[in-house]
């Protein structure tokens, strides 16, 4: 028992012979420091940008129908074709028509000789003047239903009336067509635009003169530019008004219905103090950060309340609370409290 007892004293004396004289602060009775990274805070420029989902347009989209009813009898172009301003683009069955001209042009030429005939023996005093003016009068009016007749059958054959890309061919052989429904979709791909639609939450802050950053993902291109329409009209189905950028020509392979990201600078902020969202902390109510302060006996953590403002991307506006030059605290700080000693590690 005496054994048991005596070894029992000898380890409690080796213990306290091992504390070395420390505290609960430290090593040596100094007070622990918290090793934290710090930014410099100097006036900076705040951007904040809305970003949307767009598509591209051709600005000269036409739908081209015809202008009867027939039936088709060809078709001359297919989707993905360029045609100019006046190509053929279909031809219907225009018999009845055709038919009907063959015989105007006959009649014209009968008419045309009955008139020259009567103006001869009109100059060789033959004949009465009414006679030469009903010749005359058959003659023109000959001429006129033949004109009638030929723009009529011209409504027979279907023409682009803009150079661009056929888009669309809804039509087929043997199939009665009219000018109700459209058979040809085509679009001029020298006059594109991106267009999207943007939340009504933000029809206050977005302008023409706004910036805008268009990215194509499948060209991995990209382009920036001004707004050039802004609609201040809400679509009532989805809350939404549209905005447009017109592309230039510089940008090859761009084609009607690709997509497009739309990233537009809504609010640009000059000389203001910008954080990291994290470094940010709220108790009761109240925001704040910690930034580093030189004293004598070292750095320590000053709590700092602040008010702030807009934020995008991590980075938070700090409209008041901070001075340029103050040292933000923006790794460490979890378990900081105003006065804890720190040590700035070097980035």
């Amino acid at each position: 028992m005496k054994s048991q007892i005596s070894i029992l004293a000898l380890f409690l004396l080796i213990t306290a012979c091992g504390n070395g004289g420390q505290d609960e602060n430290g090593e040596n009775g100094t007070e622990r420091t918290t090793p934290v990274f710090v930014e410099e805070l100097q006036p900076s420029t705040f951007r904040h940008y809305v970003s949307v989902q767009g598509d591209v347009e051709s600005d000269k989209t036409i739908m081209i129908s015809p202008k009867t009813s027939a039936t088709v009898e060809e078709i001359l172009v297919r989707a993905g074709d360029d045609v100019q301003k006046g190509d053929i683009l279909a031809r219907l069955d225009g018999e009845v028509t055709r038919s009907q001209l063959q015989q105007a042009e006959t009649q014209l030429e009968l008419t045309k000789t009955v008139y020259e005939r009567q103006q001869n023996l009109r100059d060789q005093n033959i004949g009465s003047e009414i006679e030469l003016l009903q010749a005359k009068t058959n003659f023109e009016s000959a001429k006129s239903q033949l004109a009638t007749l030929k723009e009529q059958y011209d409504y027979y054959t279907i023409r682009a009336t803009i150079p661009g890309t056929v888009d669309r061919v809804d039509l087929k052989v043997g199939e009665t067509v009219g000018p109700s429904a459209p058979v040809f979709q085509i679009s001029n791909s020298d006059a594109l635009k991106v267009t999207a639609q943007v939340s009504e939450a933000y029809i206050t802050r977005i302008t023409k003169s706004d910036s805008v950053e268009i990215t194509f993902p499948t060209l991995d291109a990209s382009i920036n530019k001004k707004l050039d329409v802004v609609s201040k009209a809400i679509n009532p189905s989805n809350r939404t008004f549209g905005v447009e950028v017109f592309i230039p020509n510089s940008i090859e392979n761009i084609r009607p219905n690709m997509m497009a990201k739309v990233k537009i600078n809504d609010i640009t902020l000059q000389d203001k103090m910008v954080v990291p969202v994290n470094s940010v902390q709220r108790a009761n109510n109240v925001s704040f950060v910690f930034v580093a302060e030189e004293t004598e006996n070292g750095w320590v953590a000053r709590n700092r309340e602040v008010t702030t403002g807009y934020n995008y991307a991590n980075n938070l506006v700090i409209e008041e609370g901070l001075q340029a030059g103050e040292l933000l605290i923006t790794t460490g700080y979890a378990n900081l409290s105003d006065g804890s000693a720190i040590t700035i590690q070097e980035n």
